[in-house]
C-alpha cells in the first residue's frame, strides 16, 4: 500500500494489483517512442503516471526527473521552454518523489545536483535564464529584499505569512532548517541556486542519519 497517496491513486493501485507493472511497462514504451519522435508534450503526464504506478522505486523518480530536466529541455531552442522542463524535473522530485519516499537520500542528492549543476553551472547555454527565473521566484518569497529568515519563521504581517506559506507550501522548504543550514555553512545567498543545492544535500544527510 502507498503512504500519503491521493485517494484515487490509492484505489487504483489496489484495484490494478499485479497489472500495475504491465501498465507501467506500456507507459515506458510509449514515452520512449514519443521521445524518439521528438514529441514531448505528453511526457510530463506520462512521467507522473509512471512514477505513481511505481512510487517506491527510487530510480524511476530519478530517471524521469533527469529525462525532463536534462534530455528533453535541451531539445528546445527557446530558453523559456527549457526552463519549464527543468522546473518539471525539480518539481517531480521535490513535490512527489519526496512525498512518497521521504527518507530516500538519492532523491535529495539528485535534487541538490539539479540546483548545483543544471542551474548553477554553465554547461547549459540557458543557464543564465535559469538563474534569472529562480531569482524572480525567490524574490517573491523574500519580498525583493535581502533574505530575512527570521521574518519567515515568525511572520508578523499578512504578507510575511503569505510568503512563509509560499516557501513551505510551494517550495517545500523549512525556514527554521534553512536558518540552521545558514548558520552552519553560511551566510548563504538564498536567491542563488547553489544555496538550495546545499539545503537539499544537508536535508538528505539529516534524513540518512535519522534513518540509519
Amino acid at each position: 500500500p502507498l503512504d500519503n497517496a491521493p485517494p484515487v491513486l490509492a484505489f487504483t493501485t489496489v484495484a490494478l494489483g499485479g497489472f500495475r507493472g504491465l501498465i507501467a511497462n506500456a507507459l515506458w514504451i510509449r514515452a520512449n517512442d514519443l521521445q524518439d519522435a521528438d514529441k514531448f508534450f505528453e511526457m510530463a503526464q506520462l512521467a507522473d503516471w509512471i512514477t505513481k504506478l511505481e512510487p517506491h522505486f527510487v530510480m524511476v523518480w530519478v530517471n524521469q526527473a533527469w529525462n525532463m530536466a536534462y534530455n528533453i529541455s535541451v531539445k528546445f531552442k527557446d530558453f523559456d521552454d527549457r526552463w519549464r522542463w527543468v522546473q518539471r524535473g525539480i518539481a517531480l522530485l521535490r513535490d512527489d518523489g519526496l512525498r512518497f519516499n521521504p527518507n530516500e537520500t538519492l532523491i535529495y542528492r539528485e535534487l541538490a545536483w539539479f540546483f548545483q549543476h543544471k542551474m548553477g553551472a554553465n554547461l547549459d547555454d540557458a543557464n543564465m535564464r535559469y538563474k534569472q527565473e529562480w531569482l524572480k521566484e525567490m524574490s517573491e518569497v523574500f519580498a525583493k529584499k535581502a533574505p530575512d529568515l527570521d521574518e519567515l519563521i515568525n511572520p508578523q504581517s499578512d504578507d510575511a505569512r503569505r510568503r512563509s506559506q509560499l516557501l513551505t507550501g510551494k517550495y517545500k522548504m523549512d525556514p527554521k532548517f534553512m536558518q540552521q543550514v545558514d548558520e552552519r555553512y553560511g551566510p548563504l545567498e538564498w536567491r542563488l541556486p547553489e544555496s538550495h543545492a546545499i539545503y537539499w544535500a544537508v536535508t538528505g544527510l539529516e534524513k540518512c542519519g535519522a534513518q540509519g
